[in-house]
């Protein structure tokens, strides 16, 4: 009994884990724009497939970098994000050269 249980719950985990896998980015900023709520909504051009994303950032670290200007338009930036109820939520956004 101790084995099944292992097992539904190793399965579980890997089922939850499926669900919400994170992707991930490098490349240019292309438009900052702040939120009425505090956060911000970035577009993050991905140097290898070409195309645009659009980011919403949520955690403290990183909306101050925003707001203090430590990262701005054109920086290269290395972006982590999952995307939740059609929106690409950031897990980690920061400079190419470590900011």
């Amino acid at each position: 009994m101790k084995k099944l249980s292992s097992v539904v719950a190793a399965v579980t985990v890997l089922a939850i884990a499926s669900f919400s896998f994170a992707a991930s980015i490098k490349g240019p900023v292309r438009k900052i724009t702040p939120n009425a709520d505090g956060s911000f909504t970035t577009v993050v051009k991905d140097e290898a497939s070409g195309k645009e994303f659009v980011i919403e950032i949520a955690d403290d670290l990183t909306k101050d970098k925003l707001s203090s200007k430590k990262i701005t338009i054109d920086d290269d930036v290395k972006v982590k994000f999952e995307e939740n109820s059609g929106k690409n939520i950031s897990a980690k956004f920061t400079k190419s050269a470590g900011c």
